[in-house]
């Protein structure tokens, strides 16, 4: 009687012990069993315990295969997705249209997932499992090739900020819920036009616009014409200069040569205003071969060889076409693209009048 009374003790003992485990890891209720077990030794205590272990931890162990079943589906669904407009990004369409078309798609994608999972899982991770799902692989990549990978950037950028716009569409109420939208469609449609124009403006040329601090010439400048002549910085005072950078290998070059052309011809008759093609050479390149290849395109701007063959990257040019204008006080004020230079000759020309 004593040895039956001191067994049913301890089986309220080990029972209260796991129910105690359980409320609080469910994961080392197993442990607490066995630690029990080394105390009793009577065969209905080990049954006692081990139903009530069992019975407290499988519905716990179903709804965490549960959760955890539904947020790889998020994952595997948003890592889907990225394949899916990988493409975009890599094809004929190029990276404004793949950051454009990915946050749509990643908006909608998280609605759909907070709509079929949020019984199954806390609002946030959804949120979370997403962005694993796009960061899975751009991480590692980016992370090991930085440089290279800046000029994409953008594009998951944009997707991330998809996913927390469709969150907060999902989270808030009208007509805040709405505002986030706004906001997302606004600011992916400003990269798609202009914003990642500027991007890759401040890759090349380190400021988004090209406009800069006014600063003195790095260096002397020194080459020659067609004619022979020796061009120096002493004949751009008092005026506005262009300066486009180029090499005879450059591809880019010839395509933007005709934007040179037009501010030429506007500004030719113009003594205020000097538009200079300064060529870069090359050893491969022939004698006279940069005034020869302008001709045969059918220009007519001014073009002078650079006497020092270093003179480029003196001037902190990192590629080419690289274009800079000086002001009336023989400073550069800009640096960037031909576009931006044009823009800015006229600004200078507007204010000098």
């Amino acid at each position: 009687m004593i040895v039956r009374e001191e067994a049913f003790r301890h089986v309220g003992l080990s029972i209260a012990l796991v129910q105690v485990v359980v409320g609080l890891d469910q994961d080392v209720a197993f442990f607490g069993y066995l630690a029990v077990m080394e105390n009793v030794n009577h065969s209905i205590t080990h049954s006692a315990v081990f139903l009530t272990i069992f019975t407290n931890l499988l519905p716990n162990l179903t709804i965490k295969y549960m959760v955890y079943k539904s947020a790889l589906k998020i994952i595997f669904l948003s890592f889907f997705l990225t394949l899916l407009i990988s493409p975009v990004r890599s094809g004929m369409l190029g990276i404004r249209y793949s950051l454009l078309v990915g946050f749509i798609f990643f908006f909608y994608l998280t609605i759909f997932c907070l709509k079929k999972y949020n019984l199954k899982l806390f609002d946030w991770h959804i949120l979370i499992a997403l962005t694993i799902g796009l960061w899975i692989i751009q991480l590692p990549i980016r992370i090991f090739n930085f440089e290279q990978t800046l000029i994409s950037l953008p594009d998951v950028i944009m997707h991330t900020l998809a996913i927390i716009c469709g969150y907060f569409y999902w989270q808030l109420k009208n007509p805040y819920k709405f505002l986030s939208a706004f906001f997302g469609c606004l600011l992916a449609t400003f990269m798609f036009f202009q914003g990642y124009d500027l991007w890759i403006h401040k890759l090349n040329f380190g400021t988004f616009t090209g406009k800069v601090n006014a600063y003195n010439l790095p260096t002397k400048l020194e080459g020659f014409n067609e004619q022979k002549n020796f061009i120096t910085e002493k004949n751009f005072q008092n005026k506005i200069v262009l300066l486009d950078f180029w090499t005879t290998t450059c591809g880019i070059c010839f395509e933007k040569f005709p934007q040179v052309q037009t501010v030429f011809d506007r500004y030719k008759n113009d003594s205020s205003v000097m538009i200079l093609a300064v060529n870069s050479p090359i050893e491969e390149d022939k004698s006279n071969q940069a005034f020869e290849m302008i001709k045969e395109e059918g220009h007519s701007f001014p073009v002078i060889i650079t006497k020092d063959a270093d003179l480029a990257e003196k001037f902190g040019v990192k590629g080419y076409p690289t274009t800079f204008v000086i002001n009336q006080n023989g400073q550069i004020v800009y640096k960037g693209d031909i576009e931006g230079a044009v823009k800015m000759v006229d600004e200078l020309k507007s204010n000098s009048r």
